[in-house]
This record gives C-alpha cells, structure tokens and sequence, in this order.
C-alpha cells in the first residue's frame, strides 16, 4: 500500500466521525471533537508540536465530492491538531477554555509545518472499503487481527528489565510451572510486590541475592537459586500472599522466615562466584557443566478450572461475541458459575445467529401462517438448521451428536432447557461438570462455526 503525500489543507474532517454526533460541517465536527477529547487533544498538539507525527501511522482518506479535498476517515484527531497548529486563527474562532487556548496558541509556535508535510495517508476507493481496516483498529484485538495491547508485564520489559521483572522471567523459563499458572501469570501479575520484596536487602540475604547495577545476582548454582524465586512467584501468582502481606519490612521477614525447607536455598553451596539471574541459561541446571540439556519434562495436566480448556481456539470474527468468549475463557469454575451458564447460553445463541445469517443467508424470523406476524426462531430451531447446513457442505454429522443429544434430551448437559434455565430459574443451579461437559459435547459444533 504506497503513501499517498496530502498537505494538511487539502484534508477535511469526517462529518461521519464515529467518537462525535452526525457534524453539520467542518467547524461543528472541530468543536465536538474537542469537546469529546479536551485535554487529550491538547496534549496530543503538544507532542505532535515538540515530537512530530507517529511515523508508524498512516490517515485513511477517501476521495471528497469537493475538487482536490480528501475526507480522512481514520485519524481525525491527528488532523485536528494538525489544522490548529498550522492555523492559530482557527484556536481563536473555537470555543474553548482560556488555559487550553493559551496552550494550543503556545505548541503552534513550535510546530514546523515544512517539516511535517506532505502526510503519510492511504486513499481507499469508498468507506466500505475502509470500515475494515478502521474496525481493526479501534474495536480491540478481534483474535489478533486488530491491535494487540501489551500486558502489564510486556510493558515493563519494554520499560527495562528490573531486578523483580528478572526474577519473575528466571522463574517462567527454568521453574518448570504448568501452562495454566503461566497464563496466569502472562495476564496479570503484582509485579510491583515482587519488587516490592527483593529491594528489601533483609530479604535478599536470607535468600542469597544481591542488586548491583540493577542486576538481580546470587553466588548460588542454578538449581538453589530457582527454589525461594520459585516460592515467591507462585505465592504472589495465586494470592497466597499479596501487597497487604508483604507491606512493611518485618511483614516480608516473617514471611521469609516461614519458607518451607524445600523452598529455601541451601546458603552453604554458594560457589564464590557471582552471576546474574538473566545470565543462567538450562546448561547451569545440568549436574556438570558439558552435560547436554535437561531431560524433557512432562507436561503437567492440572484440574480443569474454566469450562472453555486451553487447547481450543475459535477464529471469532464479531467484536462482541469474541469478548464474550474471552470472558468464558477465564472465569474461575468454582467461583463464577453462574456467570459461565449465562455467558454460555448467550455465547451459543449469538455463534449460531452469527452462522445462519452470515454463512447459511438463513433468516433469524419467520412469518407465523395464523397470525401473519413476524416471530423470532427457537433456539433449538436455529441450532437445526445450522447443523443441517454444516452437513450440506461437508461436515460428519456425528460431530455434532453432543449437541443433537442436547437438543433431544432435557437431562442433557447441553440441554437447551438447561441452558435456558441458568438464565430464567432462580432454583436451578448449575455444577462444573454440567457446564464443562457441555461445552466439551459443543465444542466441535463452535470450531466449524468458528473455524
């Protein structure tokens, strides 16, 4: 996709723009933008002013009716900056505080015109054409076809490689931990504690570390080095212990002090010689150095803690029901499962209307003969038809026997009865092993809808 060079003149705001009202023209759209976004859009002049463009974006145009105008379909807040910075008389026609009028006036003797244009901006043929693009951006990860955020912890590597941050990653690649738990960890982790607990030196000697140079260093092997880090992590991971535990200096000594004989280092193998945690590759755990790696390990299978297991995946091409499978994904069997036997009723109805209209061209209504209204289909019925048409092009029908039980047996777990009743019976309570084998009987039935 070649840049296509436009002066910041020749664009004009989206009267369309989805973050405001339908605009009636140009001047309306810039003074609803900045009202949506006040400080936002002063702080973004600010930058734009003092740093330029984000060479990694691009505008998103669209031819205009008006000769030699373009309307910028993604990117509208850039551009507003833009027409405020190069025209200052703008800023004074503009409803707006004193404070972000001075500030806005300020960042426009800064900005280099010259040096900013011509803009970087990709023409598509008609908005249809750039709805996609402008979805994968602004409408969240969508299975990782949009904008992927960094986690907590991604941002911190990023930021620099604290002493915490290097014995949490020590721990991930050596501590031998199960793919849930890393999950776990990988989403949200109270890395601040960990630090929290190793800038306390009391705590750092009882364990035989030692900071330098902001490099977390033991003169332990590999292997004694590994167990309190170990301890520590997975303590923290599981909020066995959290901030509120480890607050104050004698709160984190006594918790040290507790660590079992299997999570404390044996301080009398220390070798004399110092090395730093992120240094330690498999080879120090082997028994002689020259040794080849380690032996394989077996993979451990934990108890089952969410109704969806971690080997399914589901390409999810609609924004909503993909957050709604994310949040099946990880809620806590033993804690939410109410949640999960509503969420899964929703999650089952939404894929199958998703199937039938966008894959069978299936109508989600029916005209009843008697009365000539127009009425919603069954569920059981929308589950029929998709199967029936999954059949039609290929698929085994006994894949779906999970589900075809369900929709012949009320004492099925996946049920449509039993589905509806997680919503609609405050009697009827749902078990974890009702809702995992559900899913594990639709499963099959979800991937061809969501292969």
């Amino acid at each position: 996709m070649p840049p296509k060079p436009l002066k910041i003149d020749s664009l004009d705001l989206d009267l369309e723009n989805p973050r405001i009202t339908l605009a009636s023209d140009q001047r309306d759209a810039m003074q609803k933008i900045l009202k949506e976004q006040g400080a936002k859009l002063i702080n973004l002049a600010d930058s734009i002013a003092d740093n330029g463009l984000n060479p990694m974006d691009r505008f998103l145009v669209v031819r205009s009716d008006r000769t030699g105008k373009f309307i910028v379909l993604e990117g509208n807040r850039r551009l507003l900056a833009l027409k405020l910075l190069k025209k200052p008389p703008l800023v004074n026609d503009l409803e707006m505080s004193a404070a972000y009028r001075k500030r806005l006036l300020a960042a426009g003797t800064r900005f280099k015109a010259r040096s900013t244009e011509p803009l970087d901006c990709f023409e598509v043929a008609d908005r249809t054409e750039g709805v996609e693009w402008i979805i994968r951006r602004h409408t969240g990860e969508n299975s990782g076809r949009g904008i992927v955020p960094w986690s907590g912890l991604a941002g911190n590597r990023f930021r620099g490689r604290d002493p915490g941050l290097q014995a949490l990653d020590f721990v991930l690649e050596h501590g031998d931990l199960d793919d849930e738990l890393k999950d776990q960890i990988s989403t949200k982790f109270p890395i601040s504690t960990l630090e929290r607990l190793l800038a306390t030196p009391s705590v750092r000697h009882a364990i035989g570390f030692d900071i330098r140079n902001n490099k977390l260093e033991t003169e332990l092997p590999a292997a004694e080095a590994l167990k309190p880090l170990k301890r520590l992590v997975v303590d923290l991971a599981t909020n066995a212990i959290n901030v509120s535990h480890v607050k104050t200096r004698k709160q984190q000594e006594e918790y040290i002090g507790k660590l079992k004989p299997g999570d404390r280092p044996d301080l009398a193998k220390k070798t004399g010689s110092v090395t730093s945690v992120d240094g330690m590759t498999d080879r120090d755990f082997a028994p002689t150095l020259g040794i080849g790696p380690k032996k394989a390990r077996t993979a451990r299978v934990g108890p089952r803690r969410t109704v969806v297991p971690k080997g399914c995946k589901l390409n999810i091409t609609n924004a909503k029901i993909e957050k709604i499978y994310g949040e099946l994904k990880i809620l806590q069997l033993s804690k939410h499962v109410h949640a999960i036997g509503v969420l899964l009723r929703v999650f089952l109805e939404m894929s199958v209307d998703d199937y039938l209209v966008n894959q069978a061209g299936a109508k989600l209504n029916f005209v009843e003969p008697k009365s000539g209204r127009e009425i919603d289909k069954k569920l059981a019925t929308k589950v029929n038809e998709s199967i029936t048409h999954m059949v039609g092009n290929g698929s085994n029908r006994k894949d779906f026997k999970g589900v075809l039980s369900g929709l012949a047996d009320d004492n099925h777990p996946f049920s449509i009865d039993t589905l509806h009743a997680y919503i609609h019976n405050r009697f009827f309570t749902p078990t974890e092993g009702n809702l995992t084998t559900g899913w594990d009987n639709a499963q099959r039935f979800f991937e061809t809808i969501w292969p």
